[in-house]
């Protein structure tokens, strides 16, 4: 059970796809996917308001036998907090580790040394706003 897309053709094949090419060389195929953005109902669900079957919540019309397999989500949730732009590192004065201290998109400075762990504080953070 999947779409095909052949030659620009939006196809279901609930077995094997078996198509006959008209001219050698003219015949495209590939797997058939609709991209929709992220929603907090992952991959949505889907409804027919007369007009054929409708994902939602993108509102995109689909082919009727499209199914949730078909359906990719085009962005992970909170894809946007996790991007880190920016990076400091830090030599522990008592050893040999390395503390990160890292800003994410919306400028939150995080470490990971057991200060900032424990208390949200750390001198890592400190140097890194003196520094900016």
């Amino acid at each position: 059970m999947a779409l095909w897309d052949v030659n620009g053709e939006i196809i279901y094949s609930d077995g094997a796809l078996s198509v006959t090419p008209t001219e050698p060389g003219s015949l495209i195929v590939k797997r058939h996917f609709y991209h929709v953005p992220y929603s907090n109902v992952g991959k949505g669900g889907f409804i027919d308001l007369g007009k054929g079957k409708t994902h939602v919540p993108s509102w995109t019309v689909v082919h009727p036998g499209t199914t949730l397999d078909d359906i990719i989500v085009d962005k992970a949730p909170f894809e946007e907090l996790f991007v880190e732009p920016d990076t400091w590192k830090f030599k522990s004065s008592s050893g040999d580790k390395e503390y990160t201290v890292r800003m994410n998109k919306k400028g939150n400075l995080s470490c990971d040394c057991w200060g900032y762990i424990a208390h949200k504080k750390c001198k890592h953070i400190k140097e890194v706003k003196e520094q900016l």
